[in-house]
C-alpha cells in the first residue's frame, strides 16, 4: 500500500517538474544548460524556457550546435553546452521550423525528419553557415 501512495505521489509531481538539464528547450533550437556553461562555449542564455530548473539554467543557443546525427561531417566534441547530442557541426546551422520557411534559410538548406516535435510543420532545417 505504501508503495502504490508512495508511485503515485511521484506520478501526480513528475510532469509538474518541467525539462531536465541538457533537455532541449525553445522549439529544440537550444538547450537547458546553466548560465556559466552557456557563456563559456559563447552561447546566448534566455529565462523562462526551462521550467522547473533553477534560475540559473536557462535556454542556451549556441552558433552550430545540433543532434549531431543532423550533421553532414564529423561532429566536434567540446565546443557546444549540454550533452553528446548537442554537438559542433562545422560550417552548418540548423533549427527547427517550417518546411516554408527553410526554403529561404540559407545556402543549401534542407529539410531533415524526426528532430523537432510538433508535426509536419515543424521540421529541422539545415544549412550551410
Amino acid at each position: 500500500m505504501l508503495f502504490t501512495q508512495t508511485f503515485a505521489i511521484l506520478a501526480a509531481v513528475t510532469p509538474a517538474l518541467g525539462l531536465q538539464m541538457w533537455d532541449r528547450c525553445d522549439n529544440n533550437i537550444g538547450v537547458c544548460d546553466t548560465v556559466a556553461h552557456c557563456n563559456y562555449y559563447h552561447g546566448n542564455a534566455s529565462p523562462g524556457l526551462c521550467p522547473g530548473l533553477p534560475n540559473n539554467v536557462q535556454c542556451c543557443y549556441a552558433k552550430s550546435c545540433f543532434d549531431p546525427r543532423a550533421c553532414p561531417v564529423k561532429p566536434i566534441t567540446g565546443r557546444c553546452p549540454g550533452g553528446s547530442n548537442n554537438l559542433y557541426c562545422p560550417g552548418y546551422m540548423a533549427f527547427c521550423m517550417s518546411p516554408k520557411e527553410c526554403a529561404t534559410a540559407g545556402p543549401g538548406a534542407t529539410v531533415l525528419n524526426g528532430f523537432c516535435p510538433g508535426g509536419q510543420d515543424n521540421k529541422l532545417c539545415r544549412w550551410k553557415a
